[in-house]
């Protein structure tokens, strides 16, 4: 069995790997856009609100099966190789322990909650992927190991033959039709990926991990913190969802969850980063604390650069990029993306530091922070979302992030023993950014399109980021140098 690379991967060992994600996950993304604008032109407004509330519901009760263990997987086995039989066994064991509890929570919520009849069908259809993804503790065989090429190989799978699905579905169904065959759509796309990511897994281990309770004690201990923090997490990110859709219809909600997918589809970015670092994070400490906190700055400043472009561009170009993807009917929808772009940059750094909280023990430290979140989010959207509607749920995510984000690195320095550090490379970033989103809103102003506009970004930002050092060449040479001491 191969062991894991976390704790002697070299700088362009995790360059690389980091690289392939985000590679794969922007071509990707590009495809979701298309996607994602045939999906709400197809289904219309109200229905994108019934079929973002359904995801909502089924994101919010399925975290239930796996309760957030994963990264108490990644932290143990990242330092003790050694172990990682016995910890995937017990993981498998709680999935499949959890698993029948969380599909009936599924069926209720969703029966609860559908405010139509294909609402409801196509709610019950998505529940029964929910078997599948207790197999996905597989994709930690590769994480572990740095090489994330397959995971980002069957993300792909499913992109395309979800794509084709959608394509299928808008061509030969009536505007606001369709919702039920997208669902079997998207249930058999989860399926096939969710098999092509197990075999692969299982050439890399040899096996199937038996499904074990010799590890599930310890696994509990350590992860039931954590699951904690991630369900406070996953509620006050997405309960604003839920409140647009009872307070204000589904039309609001359809506008709110259009935008929000945006955001959505820009998590690839942390997660990429983050997938290749948490192990390293977890190997290094705290045996070698000048490494992790090596890792911890790449990966910020990393962070940085992707999340305040993105803020600079939605700024400028908020209007143009929602009416292009979405359609005219969607255009009300373009004053909540710049908030939520916004929301994004502490999203990015909120990733960073729930990794690095749960290498560092402070598990119980995170479970308060969120409860004090959801706290916020919750009073926040039931006392300004009647008056205000779904813009006031995209400050109250944005309040919320910001929040988590300064508790959570107040904890971490005070366990570091450090001092607020010097911002560096991430102040060029933001200046960076800031002159980025000047010349941008004087480029619209004389009448720039947006492709102009995208042009413009791609072409001035990375100049600027070198031009006040924030990116080095030295930067660019460890990822394209080969893997290897």
């Amino acid at each position: 069995m191969s062991t894991s690379t976390a704790a002697t991967a070299t700088r362009q060992h995790a360059a690389h790997d980091i690289l392939v994600q985000i590679v794969a996950r922007v071509a990707n993304l590009a495809l979701g856009v298309v996607v994602t604008a045939l999906l709400a032109r197809t289904l219309g407004s109200a229905g994108y609100g019934e079929w973002s509330t359904i995801l909502v519901v089924l994101g919010l009760v399925g975290y239930l099966a796996s309760f957030g263990m994963e990264q108490a997987v990644v932290r143990e086995v990242a330092a003790d190789p050694a172990s990682e039989a016995r910890w995937f066994g017990a993981m498998m064991y709680l999935r499949l322990t959890l698993l029948l509890p969380v599909l009936v929570g599924s069926v209720v919520a969703i029966v609860l909650l559908h405010s139509s009849h294909r609402m409801l069908i196509a709610g019950l259809i998505l529940t029964a992927t929910m078997p599948f993804d207790g197999v996905s503790v597989m994709q930690l065989v590769f994480q572990l190991r740095l090489n994330n090429l397959v995971p980002m190989l069957v993300l792909t799978l499913r992109s395309v033959l979800w794509g084709a699905a959608v394509l299928i579905v808008y061509w030969t169904h009536s505007p606001g039709g369709g919702m039920i065959v997208l669902a079997i759509a998207m249930a058999g796309t989860n399926a096939i990926g969710s098999l092509v990511q197990t075999l692969a897994a299982l050439r890399v281990l040899g096996r199937f991990p038996r499904p074990s309770r010799e590890h599930l004690r310890p696994l509990i201990k350590v992860g039931v913190p954590i699951g904690l923090s991630g369900v406070l997490i996953i509620a006050y990110a997405r309960i604003d969802q839920l409140i647009v859709f009872q307070v204000s219809g589904p039309r609001a909600a359809g506008l709110y969850g259009a935008v929000y997918g945006v955001l959505d589809q820009s998590h690839f970015v942390p997660i990429s980063v983050l997938t290749t670092l948490t192990p390293v994070i977890a190997a290094s400490w705290p045996r070698n604390r000048e490494r992790m906190l090596r890792a911890v700055r790449q990966g910020a400043e990393l962070l940085a650069i992707a999340s305040l472009g993105a803020l600079s561009f939605s700024i400028v170009a908020a209007g143009p990029v929602v009416r292009l993807v979405f359609g005219p009917q969607f255009a009300d929808a373009a004053p909540a993306l710049p908030i939520l772009t916004a929301t994004f940059v502490f999203i990015c750094f909120g990733y960073l530091n729930g990794n690095l909280m749960a290498v560092l023990g402070l598990q119980r430290r995170m479970l308060r922070i969120g409860l004090w979140a959801l706290l916020l989010n919750v009073a926040g959207n039931l006392l300004l979302v009647p008056p205000f509607g779904f813009i006031a749920a995209a400050w109250m995510t944005l309040a919320t992030e910001l929040l988590v984000c300064v508790l959570s690195t107040k904890q971490i320095l005070a366990r570091l023993e450090l001092g607020l550090p010097a911002p560096g490379r991430i102040l060029r970033s933001a200046i960076a950014a800031a002159v980025l989103a000047g010349a941008l809103a004087l480029m619209r102003t004389a009448g720039v399109p947006l492709g102009g506009l995208a042009a413009g970004a791609c072409l001035l930002y990375p100049a600027l980021l070198y031009a006040l050092g924030a990116v080095e060449p030295g930067d660019l040479a460890s990822v394209l140098r080969r893997r290897g001491g």
